[in-house]
């Protein structure tokens, strides 16, 4: 008995220090200590941190952010793409290139709206520089709206479930030797800054900085806005992500996305392949050097992305589900096989064809028995009935945890844990099929879901969920203050508690006093809000502030109560029924909901 205390304390401290041992109880055994796939393992070496040079005069930093940093030298200055995920990672890169030139910033390029493309710009340059200098800095039009949606809209569940998705909250234990399938596994929380662009690109630009020819065309494919960007004197191709590096490219991604349509992918990557490049620079992974390998890669990928959606078509006009599609499409052997760029180790066929048919077809998968389902906790407690019972259940699912059916086992413990989320036998076999697939797996997204979902179930994530600060990457107060007021405004919409406002048929008007346009409306009308472009004709509540105390209000560094009544707001109005107008909206940074115990 001494030794088995002993075993379950030390499986405590190896699976991340489990508040409850007892759930454990049952299924020790099965826990085991942290790995990663040998495959995995090997993948990571892509990413040790080197400058690769391409050509004469193009520089590409990888291994010291989740996306590379390239440069460009020209005759009196130098070119950047992409700023990198945080302000520290990207002063290292900055330190690097300065070891080969110290030749002034000209321009640099946002290839797209990703936080790891974006966030580290102030490493880089100041806005001051930017200013004073007259640095270009160029993005598609679309940047702002696209940050909007997923930053400001979006951005809590998108940050909770990017969390999960880069393994943020693991332990140091499961991170050790780990890769993020596209670049270096990066550090959740790290804070993030943002320069709103001053110079936007529709189509095309073809320009020349600092006495270099460039041809920057918008290439729609795994972001709507991706920037790529061609040297024609030099024949080297900047594809920024339009692959995403060494592995399948992630037709959809597990954090959540808007639908990422495969025909334009595909086509993005046609037109690249016109250009017949002599070198391929990606911002993600190595460079690609020479003609006959830039087209091999290139038609692998595109090819490997047709052969799923033409695929996945073709079964859906036969009447498969997303389900079966997943079961029964798999790339050909010459595709599945082309190493590294087609490895699952970021990108799947499985999340990829469930996409496809979603985002051709919708959720409605032609049975009516999915129109008005029993309620999942109502529908999973009768299963259980119906299969005996829990201790029936709980037997079934130990019994395939034992025979490392841990599919299954995950499975029937689901069923378990929907009639009842307390039950910690249940937890117990789900958090260990998820550790035994998770460390099986050689897709890195789908390993760091397995074992966060692991935590949430053992009872030990909540800690590292407070200590990673999601927020400050995915709506840092710099983009805030960067996004129109309009934009802001009109996000409050979708955080009201409508249940609380049935009865409210009211009207705010604010005022933001530094900024024009300067007026704008909130309506709330039975459970429904309303923005208002310009002042509203009526209101219950005007409200006049600056604009730095909305941004300070947003990233939840103030309050409407601490402003109003001082010299940042004043409001003309009852100012207990503004609070109770006030109160009828929630901050979603603020809730962190569980995501496998629903």
């Amino acid at each position: 008995m001494k030794h088995w205390k002993c075993f379950t304390f030390i499986l405590v401290i190896i699976t991340g220090g489990l508040r409850a041992i007892g759930v454990l109880a049952d299924t020790a055994n099965t826990v085991v200590p942290p790995q990663i796939a040998q495959e995995i393992a090997a993948h990571t070496g892509h990413f040790e941190p080197r400058i690769y040079r391409v050509g004469t005069r193009v520089y590409s930093a990888v291994g010291w952010n989740i996306s590379n940093i390239v440069m460009i030298e020209g005759t009196d200055g130098i070119i950047l793409i992409d700023a990198g995920l945080s302000p520290a990672s990207s002063r290292e890169v900055l330190a690097e290139f300065r070891k080969i030139t110290d030749k002034p910033i000209k321009a640099i390029i946002y290839s797209h709206f990703h936080h790891d493309h974006i966030d580290g710009i102030k490493g880089l340059v100041s806005e001051a520089q930017i200013s004073e200098s007259g640095i270009r800095l160029i993005a598609h039009e679309s940047l702002l709206d696209n940050l909007t949606d997923e930053s400001l809209l979006l951005g809590p569940i998108l940050a909770l479930r990017g969390g999960y998705t880069f393994g943020f909250m693991l332990n140091e234990a499961d991170r050790k030797g780990m890769n993020a399938g596209i670049g270096p596994l990066p550090e959740g929380g790290r804070p993030g800054s943002f320069i709103a662009p001053n110079e936007w690109v529709g189509d095309r630009l073809q320009t020349e900085i600092a006495g270099i020819a460039l041809d920057i065309m918008h290439v729609p494919s795994e972001a709507p806005d991706e920037l790529a960007v061609y040297l024609p004197d030099d024949n080297i191709l900047i594809d920024t992500e339009v692959l995403q590096g060494p592995t399948f490219p992630n037709v959809y991604t597990l954090r959540g996305t808007k639908f990422r349509d495969p025909a334009v992918w595909v086509h993005s990557i046609d037109r690249l392949r016109a250009l017949k490049a002599n070198y391929l620079v990606p911002t993600h992974g190595q460079p690609v050097y020479g003609a006959e390998k830039v087209d091999e890669v290139l038609t692998m990928t595109r090819d490997g992305i047709q052969y799923l959606l033409d695929q996945s078509v073709r079964w859906m006009n036969r009447g498969y589900t997303p389900d079966e599609l997943a079961q029964y499409i798999k790339l050909p052997p010459h595709l599945e096989s082309y190493a590294p760029y087609l490895r699952p180790y970021y990108g799947t066929v499985q999340q990829a064809v469930r996409e496809i048919y979603v985002g051709q077809l919708g959720w409605y998968e032609a049975d009516p028995v999915a129109l008005n389902p029993v309620p999942r906790r109502e529908r999973s407690s009768r299963l259980v009935k119906l299969m005996g019972g829990y201790e029936a259940v709980w037997e079934a699912a130990q019994n395939a945890l034992d025979a490392e059916d841990f599919q299954w086992a995950a499975e029937l413990s689901t069923i378990l844990l929907r009639a009842n989320a307390t039950d910690t036998k249940a937890r117990g076999i789900k958090a260990a099929a998820f550790r035994q697939m998770g460390y099986a797996s050689i897709n890195i997204n789908w390993r760091n879901w397995y074992l966060t979902s692991a935590m949430e179930l053992e009872g030990g994530l909540d800690e590292r969920l407070a200590a990673v600060d999601m927020q400050a990457v995915f709506l840092p107060p710099d983009i805030v203050a960067a996004l129109p007021t309009g934009a802001i405004l009109r996000s409050m919409t979708s955080r009201l508690k409508a249940e609380d406002a049935l009865n409210t048929k009211e009207t705010l008007a604010i005022k933001i006093k530094d900024e024009r346009p300067a007026a704008f409306g909130l309506e709330i009308d039975r459970g429904v809000c309303r923005f208002i472009e310009g002042l509203p004709a009526s209101a219950d509540y005007v409200l006049t502030m600056d604009r730095g105390t909305l941004n300070a209000i947003v990233i939840g560094q103030g309050s409407f109560a601490d402003a109003v009544g001082t010299a940042k707001a004043q409001l003309a109005g009852d100012s207990d029924s503004f609070f109770a107008f006030i109160d009828l909206f929630e901050d979603p940074w603020r809730v962190k909901p569980p995501l496998t115990l629903r």
